[in-house]
């Protein structure tokens, strides 16, 4: 969710990657050196933005790999008004665990059974003996044993297909350059600029923060880097205007 102060700090972060350089450029020469620190940490974030663009190019090959081989959510799997009462279920995700919605979104996220809820449910079962089931009970056991290989062997393919398309292997390698990402940032964030070449890398920075990863580094970004940003170039305009 974008709150009002959440798009006012990357408005202002935006517009202080668009325009950091050559405002404060243009305003003279600054007092101090820069940071050596904040220069350091520039060219690290230089090359570990290389990293993350990769990987990240990687990930998505690999996720619509996988998307193109995912088999279809058998039908028998789907809960319906009688299966409900016999085993618990769950909604269909993609792979970052988000609710899958069909083309009528209406309808609503589709429910089905898993092998390990079918598996509780048989469990409950398997306690009583067969003397003790009445024909109701047995159909309804015998419903679930029907499904389980089939559940079974869905996940067995959906678990192939991660394999085959390498979407996890991807999907953790880009997760641990945008960590490293994060980190490096929030050290580039907590060192005032002193210099234009400064501010042009923390703006450098936002931008790569920006497209390492999703929404919520989008976020992180903006609040963190925003204001600061923005402090930096009010500050190195006064100073130098006052050279």
């Amino acid at each position: 969710m974008i709150t009002r102060r959440l798009a006012i700090f990357r408005i202002a972060a935006s517009s202080a990657v668009a325009a950091a350089a050559p405002a404060v450029l243009a305003a003279g020469k600054p007092k101090a050196a820069e940071h050596p620190t904040l220069i350091r940490l520039g060219r690290r974030m230089e090359n570990l933005d290389k990293i993350c663009q990769h990987r990240k190019a990687a990930k998505a090959t690999a996720r619509a790999a996988y998307d193109r081989l995912r088999p279809d959510l058998p039908e028998a799997l789907l809960v319906t008004p009688y299966s409900r009462n016999l085993a618990d279920s769950e909604q269909e995700t993609d792979l970052h665990g988000k609710l899958v919605w069909p083309s009528d979104p209406d309808r609503g996220p589709r429910s089905h059974h898993t092998a390990n809820y079918l598996r509780l449910a048989l469990d409950e079962w398997a306690e009583l003996e067969e003397g003790e089931l009445d024909e109701e009970e047995r159909t309804g056991r015998d419903y679930l044993r029907q499904r389980l290989p089939l559940a079974e062997r869905y996940e067995a393919e959906l678990h192939a297909v991660d394999e085959r398309s390498g979407y996890t292997t991807a999907s953790g390698a880009h997760d641990l350059a945008c960590y490293a990402m994060e980190k490096l940032v929030r050290r580039i964030a907590a060192i005032p600029a002193l210099t234009p070449e400064g501010i042009t890398i923390k703006a450098q920075a936002y931008d790569a923060w920006m497209r390492s990863g999703d929404e919520m580094a989008q976020d992180f970004a903006a609040f963190i880097m925003g204001p600061g940003i923005i402090g930096d170039i009010c500050r190195v305009l006064s100073e130098a205007g006052e050279a």
